[in-house]
């Protein structure tokens, strides 16, 4: 990915995140953003050029067309990898392309060396927890939060 589809793909993300978390925390958009900011700037401090970090295209076999994209990260030091996003365009949904990119992270994660892929998915996110299921997934830790 160059910078111009690393901006364009942040622009695509970055708004659904900010919304998906001010709900799942209970707090306003604005505080939300303001906590996205920070994690992205920890995460990514040279952007789509931060070691580990790999941003790639899911491209339908048949068309060779982009139909989603996924965000993963390779911290060969300990030997795991951590899947920070994927989705496929809506049009695109439930035709297989999030399982076979998912198989595909797989295998470049374990040619790296990596013993575990792990993943957060809010629990709102009903579709997603069932296709993570179907694939092995199982839940390691669950985040809880209280409005107050």
């Amino acid at each position: 990915m160059n910078q111009a589809q690393f901006v364009g793909f942040m622009e695509a993300v970055f708004p659904s995140y900010v919304g998906e978390r001010a709900a799942a925390d209970h707090v306003s958009l604005e505080m939300a953003e303001q906590y996205a900011r920070v994690q992205l700037a920890r995460l990514l401090p040279d952007g789509h050029l931060t070691v580990g970090h790999r941003f790639l295209r899911v491209l339908s076999t048949d068309s060779g067309q982009g139909v989603g994209d996924v965000w993963f990260w390779i911290d060969s030091e300990n030997k795991q990898a951590f899947l920070y996003y994927i989705a496929v365009l809506p049009e695109h949904r439930r035709r297989g392309f999030a399982s076979a990119a998912l198989a595909a992270i797989e295998e470049v994660v374990r040619a790296a060396g990596c013993i575990s892929l792990g993943l957060n998915v809010f629990s709102s996110n009903h579709g997603a927890i069932a296709l993570y299921r179907k694939l092995g997934f199982c839940t390691a830790a669950s985040y809880w939060t209280k409005p107050l």
